[in-house]
């Protein structure tokens, strides 16, 4: 962490006075009891748990209640809305101490809650580390991730006759990509924010109406109910954040319709518990410490091992949390931190590992009329009549055993219609929209968190400006985020349409990652991520995007979309196979030939040498080495040599086996 970066939260830490990890169960119960009691009543029991939540989570805030007024209001208490206002925090802290531009975040909901989007990649992880949050404390929350793998099947001919693509993430050296679970993902961020001085209040409801979307360039007067005494309160803003996901709360107000394209899918899931070995999974080079795809003509599954934390209360939660942030905080020497079973025990926690699995399907699928032998709602039929199409999948699906309601009841299986939209404009004359409120296409290459966080940089880097400037220069700032936003979601979708596409085929499949990770990680841009700093990280961030808007990627994408026009099991021929390879092939080709995209392919890919060539699974299994298991408790740790530790166990491993290996193409 940098020295600058340590000392600012150092002193915020202090000055702040947060919470003192043995104290606050009994202060904050007190400060809970007292509230109840100057309502004169007390709620029901599911609203007391509620209220518990959110007036603990708002006592940690620098300055208590709802303000008069702020600077910018931000709709919606989720990753992006907190990634928005850390950065936009940050950059001011660095600038001027004595941070004058004010922030508060309003979430209806009482606490941080389930979200899926469980992935993250590289770009956010290089954002933790700029903002000043290490390895070491996010290992102990979160599962680890080294990279990508890509499974590619066909529902006839030999079960084994399957294609594979493997890819390494960044290694455990640089930063951390992980498997989340995104409530306490936020929940760690909420923290992190209060700690900054903004202010995040949970239970806390805007009213978003025709007079808040139309408000006036100079300030709005935002109505606010409150969860906790059903009153309604008011703040007044200078700008408005709509950062309200999915919901896209001010678009809808403002009687504008979100498009949907065409080509759409939609998403059936649930959780899982993986009992057999590893080595079990029949699936060529199958590791957990991947986010695993399993690809059909249909569409597409991911699977996820990830760690849970449900069950355990919140305010334990927060303890354990603010003790890291603490450690993390103070530069604690990676080793020095406590493995993960240390704070479950100290703070009397629930933790057990659980997958997440679930199927993204083209919604032109088209389904048997009769479904009810496939189980008993509508996700549960249609996830379970897929697998059972193909013979591999079944087979692997064998090794997993179904969580019921790991979420509470009726949360066994979830269903999301409709995926890709896009908002058709993201500013107002007094607002802006951030996150999934600009638009989302689909979970294939995790864009929601980590292509997606560029509108929250983007914006949280010109809010200072839009702020300063007069009606006619705020206009001039809205018209440049509209510039900024209107072809990113569009060049996303035809991404994760043209992979679909190739889908329909496994000898086509591998070549959507193989174009991914040439134009996505081969730029000048995340070449150089090691680079970046607060200062110019927005060159990164805002401008990543997977190389979905590289001119060159759009023509071939376009074209092979054209190619594969039809239904998911529409015949795909031989010749037309051929067609397609070859037009990939010269693209490849002549995307390398610029020299413009570099990497050390054969380390970066299983099965791929320096010069993209296709070795074969047996030929050429060998890549960098950047993760291990645990020699005692066998779980998945990154490398680093100053990780010697088990996160999760604590054990003590050689400096050597805790060191990356760079594979070398002999």
């Amino acid at each position: 962490m940098s020295s600058y970066v340590q000392q600012l939260l150092l002193s915020l830490t202090q000055g702040f006075h947060l919470l003192n990890v043995e104290e606050t169960n009994k202060k904050e119960q007190a400060k809970i009891q007292e509230a109840v009691n100057n309502e004169g009543t007390i709620p029901q029991s599911t609203d007391t748990e509620e209220l518990v939540n959110a007036t603990l989570l708002n006592s940690l805030n620098a300055f208590q209640g709802l303000p008069e007024r702020s600077d910018v209001v931000v709709v919606g208490g989720g990753i992006h809305s907190l990634i928005f206002a850390i950065h936009t925090r940050t950059l001011e802290l660095k600038k001027d101490k004595a941070a004058s531009t004010s922030i508060t975040v309003l979430e209806k909901s009482s606490s941080p809650g389930y979200k899926i989007g469980e992935s993250t990649l590289t770009v956010f992880g290089v954002w933790l580390k700029i903002i000043g949050i290490d390895s070491p404390m996010l290992w102990r929350l979160f599962g680890p991730k080294d990279g990508l793998a890509f499974y590619y099947f066909n529902d006839s001919g030999d079960p084994e006759d399957y294609s594979t693509f493997v890819a390494n993430g960044p290694a455990g050296d640089f930063v951390a990509t992980l498997q989340i679970e995104r409530k306490i993902s936020e929940l760690m961020l909420t923290l992190f924010a209060q700690r900054l001085g903004i202010t995040v209040l949970h239970g806390k409801e805007v009213v978003v109406d025709e007079d808040t979307v139309r408000g006036t360039e100079e300030e709005t007067t935002v109505k606010v109910l409150s969860k906790e005494n059903k009153k309604e309160e008011s703040i007044e803003a200078r700008l408005l954040v709509d950062a309200s996901g999915r919901f896209h709360r001010f678009v809808s107000k403002s009687k504008s319709r979100v498009e949907r394209p065409e080509f759409n899918t939609h998403a059936f899931w649930a959780y899982w518990e993986c009992n057999v070995n590893e080595k079990d999974i029949p699936l060529r080079d199958y590791e957990s410490v991947n986010t695993n795809h399993i690809c059909i003509p249909e569409g597409w599954a991911w699977v996820i091992r990830l760690p849970t934390w449900e069950g355990s209360p919140l305010p334990n939660l927060i303890n354990m949390i603010n003790h890291l942030l603490d450690l993390n905080a103070a530069n604690t020497p990676a080793d020095a931190y406590p493995s993960t079973g240390e704070p479950v025990e100290k703070f009397d926690l629930k933790f057990r590992w659980v997958v997440s699995i679930g199927f993204a399907l083209r919604s032109d699928v088209v389904y048997p009329s009769d479904l009810t032998p496939y189980g008993s709602c509508e996700a549960e039929q249609k996830f379970n009549w897929v697998v059972s199409k193909y013979a591999k999948v079944t087979e692997f699906m064998s090794k997993f055993t179904l969580i019921d309601n790991l979420y509470g009841p009726g949360t066994t299986w979830y269903t999301r219609k409709n995926l890709a939209f896009r908002s058709p404009h993201v500013t107002g004359e007094n607002w802006m929209a951030v996150g999934d409120a600009t638009g989302f296409t689909n979970p294939l290459y995790s864009p929601g968190i980590n292509a997606n966080m560029a509108t929250s940089i983007y914006l949280a880097e010109n809010v200072g400006e839009y702020l300063s400037r007069d009606a006619a220069g705020k206009r001039e700032v809205r018209e440049k985020y509209e510039a900024f936003c209107e072809k990113r979601i569009p060049n996303l979708q035809r991404m994760n349409e043209f992979n679909y596409r190739l889908f329909r085929n496994p000898a086509l499949g591998p070549l959507g990652p193989l174009w991914q990770y040439l134009i996505g990680t081969g730029n000048s841009r995340f070449q150089g991520a090691k680079t970046y700093t607060l200062d110019n990280c927005a060159e990164l961030l805002t401008a990543w995007d997977w190389g979905a808007n590289e001119e060159t990627y759009i023509a071939c994408a376009t074209t092979t979309c054209k190619l594969l026009e039809g239904l998911a099991h529409g015949l795909v021929s031989a010749e037309l196979i051929k067609k397609v390879q070859a037009l990939i092939k010269k693209s490849l080709d002549d995307v390398v030939a610029t020299g413009r995209f570099k990497g050390r392919w054969s380390g970066l890919f299983r099965y791929y040498d320096d010069d993209l060539n296709f070795l074969g699974y047996e030929e050429k299994r060998e890549r960098d080495v950047l993760a291990r298991r645990c020699e005692r408790c066998g779980e998945w740790r990154m490398l680093r040599p100053d990780c010697c530790k088990c996160p999760f166990c604590a054990y003590e491993h050689s400096v050597e086996a805790s060191t990356k290996i760079l594979f070398e193409m002999k």
